[in-house]
């Protein structure tokens, strides 16, 4: 009876379990590549918590800007697109990616 109730709980948690993991992660950011649509971003992150759209100046769909933000605690992902598909990505949040420039100094002329 016990080992009945063991197995019978771990079914019915196991899906439950496995559906908990949020798709906004540090992997699936270096997974955004340029050309991605955004149909293939969305698949691999979730639906954007944010977005902004700028049309084009001239009305041309191909040619709208928008970007999307996804947040997970610390973790924020922009991916901006041009024209529907990725033209860049940045993070807060991962190592390495949100440095800001380095310092750079004027050159002494002579």
């Amino acid at each position: 009876m016990h080992r009945t109730l063991v197995c019978f709980l771990l079914l019915a948690t196991g899906p439950a379990l496995s559906g908990c993991g949020s798709k906004i992660s540090e992997a699936n950011f270096y997974r955004v590549q340029y050309g991605m649509t955004e149909e293939d971003v969305e698949d691999l992150l979730g639906p954007p918590h944010r977005q902004t759209v700028t049309p084009s100046e001239s009305g041309d769909a191909t040619e709208e800007q928008r970007s999307q933000w996804w947040t997970r605690g610390p973790l924020v992902i922009q991916v901006h697109f041009i024209g529907g598909k990725v033209a860049g990505r940045s993070s807060e949040g991962i190592a390495g990616e949100s440095l800001p420039p380095p310092a750079t100094r004027p050159v002494a002329s002579r």
